[in-house]
């Protein structure tokens, strides 16, 4: 097998973490329309049942990150799925808010460790010159999970209580394909010369504190919009009585192919044009986008701006999670990525819960200017990050 090859079959495998999480984060936001009808789901528990693998994520992304630095990224890549297969199984197989939440939280820590490990892998094998691309195309793979967990839900919808758990369940099967084929990679040879040891808090010295913080800042307020939005628009849906079950979910499969679209033409033009200004652009966009949604309140105007905010979180759905593979270094860049990482997700779950609690209270317009000025701010940061394009990272 030639380096091209390896480097790509290290990539799509590597990859296929991003493809699970978003398969797992968006599938709940489905399947909590058929739950809901037969376990009891206040406010609260609404909102934390469809931020329980965000959760778990958060304590995932660190613990793991670290460890990979410590032990390698091989060796977490061959545990992490079997645990994910055994803790979705439960979920499928739970019958009240406790057991599928906890199982969910659980999940979320697995699928939260596959961030670090997955990103810092493809960064230390990828070249200099193309390391965009394949760190942007592993972003496309969680918008294919995403996508992937819209058309399930369309079939399974009116299997109503067997629907949901084969919502939540058929990730299995790939999972098990994907972890025989992980034995065949072999381990990051950069990670295997690294001279120096890994000390957890050495991203926070002089040297390196102020652009981890800031990649880790930024992705926090990045993803209390995206996932705020996304995880919450099935419900906005329903609730304004917009559409039905199934049109939800072809709706929200629309607006993922247009992400998944925009997404690869960052992978194209990301290591050509640099990361900062595809970054900016897209927050400022967004801004824009959500300042103008509350004033096109209904089916067609959410359609057409929540199409365009699609397209343009793809720019920022890439970027956010290149930059911190790229500002770090080898010996603790699991950790620093993790540390990032468990920032945006701590972002996500503020994102989900306080756009749960605004749209189930009909304070759209609040809900919307809320995340545009959340933008504005990622802005701000973002003119303060270093350009990575290019960059050796070593």
């Amino acid at each position: 097998m030639n380096e091209n090859s390896d480097v790509n079959k290290i990539v799509i495998l590597s990859s296929f973490g991003m493809y699970l999480d978003g398969y797992q984060l968006t599938v709940m936001a489905f399947a909590i329309l058929l739950i809901q009808n037969y376990i009891a789901l206040p406010s609260l528990e609404y909102g934390l049942l469809i931020a329980s693998v965000i959760i778990g994520a958060i304590i995932g992304t660190v613990m793991v990150g670290y460890i990979s630095d410590i032990f390698g990224r091989r060796k977490i890549y061959l545990s992490t799925l079997i645990f994910f297969i055994i803790f979705d199984l439960i979920s499928v197989f739970s019958f009240n808010f406790i057991m599928l939440f906890v199982s969910r939280v659980l999940l979320g820590i697995i699928l939260g460790a596959e961030y670090p490990v997955a990103n810092s892998y493809i960064a230390e094998v990828t070249p200099d010159e193309k390391r965009g691309f394949y760190l942007a195309l592993a972003a496309v793979f969680f918008s294919v999970g995403s996508i992937s967990s819209a058309i399930i839900a369309i079939f399974t919808f009116p299997l109503d209580n067997l629907g949901w758990r084969l919502m939540l369940g058929l990730s299995i099967i790939p999972a098990i394909i994907v972890e025989f084929m992980r034995f065949s990679l072999p381990e990051s040879k950069m990670w295997e010369n690294k001279k120096e040891k890994t000390r957890f808090f050495e991203m926070f010295s002089r040297k390196y504190y102020k652009d981890v913080l800031l990649a880790a800042i930024i992705w926090f307020l990045y993803d209390i919009v995206a996932y705020g939005l996304s995880l919450t628009l099935p419900t906005i849906l329903k609730i304004g009585h917009f559409v039905d079950n199934v049109d939800n979910a072809l709706l929200t499969t629309f607006f993922l192919v247009i992400g998944i679209l925009s997404g690869i033409y960052v992978m194209k033009v990301v290591d050509k044009f640099g990361r900062k200004v595809i970054q900016i652009t897209g927050f400022a966009l967004m801004a824009i986008l959500f300042l103008i949604l509350p004033h096109y309140y209904f089916l067609t105007g959410i359609i057409i701006i929540v199409a365009l905010l699609e397209l343009f979180n793809a720019f920022d759905g890439a970027t956010v999670g290149i930059i911190p593979a790229e500002v770090t270094v080898t010996r603790f860049r699991g950790s620093s990525y993790g540390f990032a990482s468990m920032m945006g997700k701590v972002g996500a779950v503020i994102g989900v819960i306080a756009m749960a609690l605004l749209i189930r209270g009909k304070n759209y317009f609040n809900a919307y200017i809320f995340l545009s000025v959340v933008m504005i701010i990622a802005i701000l940061l973002t003119l303060l990050l270093p350009e990575t394009k290019g960059t050796k990272l070593e």
